[in-house]
């Protein structure tokens, strides 16, 4: 069974094409080209390079957000065209549970955040039931208030996320939380995202590619003054 993988809810999309054997490709494209103009050549590179054809697929899997609405247009418009000319069944999932995967395995209290704007971050919390078992997610994926989520972190939790790169959200991550060391774990990675996305795919979990739709948790901007316009 060989899956294609990719999350494009931040300027660093993750690529991976897996397979039930392992990993059989990853990139990560760079991050000042534009996912509209690179993603789908870089989509072509991935599978050419791990040697399988789109024949060759038995899925896809996409990175659902939350995350950059645009980018999350465009990388599962991609994901759900390609389902639907090969024929071939689709799952999406969480992006932020991608990112829980690079948390250190002694970590057993994971808290991941990512910018929603209008000073408030898209929150997610992961347990682990012992050091270097796979973080599970409690509860949904939410979005809060910076200095609420701040005030109820429990110490000692350890804390990633795209929010960490932007400074002013960072300031606001308590002194008693742990983070990366490594900027690098901030986002999904595609390692991460591989072997979340063969997990997902032996649930059994799939998605109908016509009414799949990015898990933005609220309008943009631009349709709320549209909607105050109204």
């Amino acid at each position: 069974m060989i899956l294609l993988a990719l999350d494009t809810s931040t300027p660093r999309a993750a690529l991976a094409v897996v397979s039930t054997a392992g990993i059989l490709r990853t990139a990560t494209p760079d991050p000042s080209a534009k996912h509209g103009r690179a993603l789908v050549p870089a989509l072509q590179a991935l599978l050419a390079e791990a040697g399988v054809a789109l024949k060759d697929l038995d899925g896809l899997v996409v990175g659902l957000g939350p995350g950059s609405y645009t980018g999350l247009r465009i990388g599962l418009t991609a994901a759900k065209t390609l389902a639907y000319a090969l024929g071939k069944p689709l799952a999406g999932l969480d992006s932020l549970e991608i990112v829980a995967r690079n948390a250190p395995a002694a970590s057993t209290r994971i808290a991941v955040i990512s910018d929603a704007q209008r000073g408030d971050v898209y929150a997610a919390d992961f347990t682990r039931e012992a050091p270097g078992a796979t973080p599970v997610m409690v509860g949904p994926t939410r979005i809060v208030p910076l200095d609420q989520w701040a005030a109820s972190l429990a110490e000692g939790t350890y804390v990633l996320g795209p929010a960490l790169a932007i400074d002013r959200l960072a300031e606001g991550v308590p002194a008693h939380a742990k983070r990366p060391d490594n900027p690098d774990d901030y986002w999904p990675e595609p390692e991460g995202l591989a072997s979340l996305s063969m997990e997902v795919w032996k649930t059994g979990h799939r998605d109908d590619p016509f009414f799949l739709e990015p898990r933005y948790l609220r309008k943009s901007a631009a349709e709320d003054q549209w909607d105050k316009k109204k």
